[in-house]
């Protein structure tokens, strides 16, 4: 699982979407092999993970149009959608 620590300090990321960490990692392979630079905001684990059950993904901002269509096929070919 990639983190905000992994992401290259010029890279500025946005909100791509929030979804089961299952799905996550599979948005990331793809992402991955796009060559999009991403990170994932894990579900809480805490005493408040009532509250946050999803995995939040982030992606480069100057290719999220691009991610977007990469996250939509990721989880058509999954079965997800």
């Amino acid at each position: 699982m990639k983190r905000i620590w992994d992401v290259p300090s010029e890279i500025r990321t946005v909100h791509l979407c929030a979804c089961s960490p299952e799905h996550a990692e599979m948005i990331g392979a793809a992402l991955d092999e796009a060559g999009i630079v991403w990170w994932i905001k894990p579900a809480s684990s805490g005493f408040l993970a009532f509250l946050q059950r999803e995995s939040q993904v982030f992606v480069d901002r100057d290719r999220v149009e691009e991610a977007t269509a990469i996250a939509r096929r990721a989880l058509q070919e999954g079965g997800a959608l």
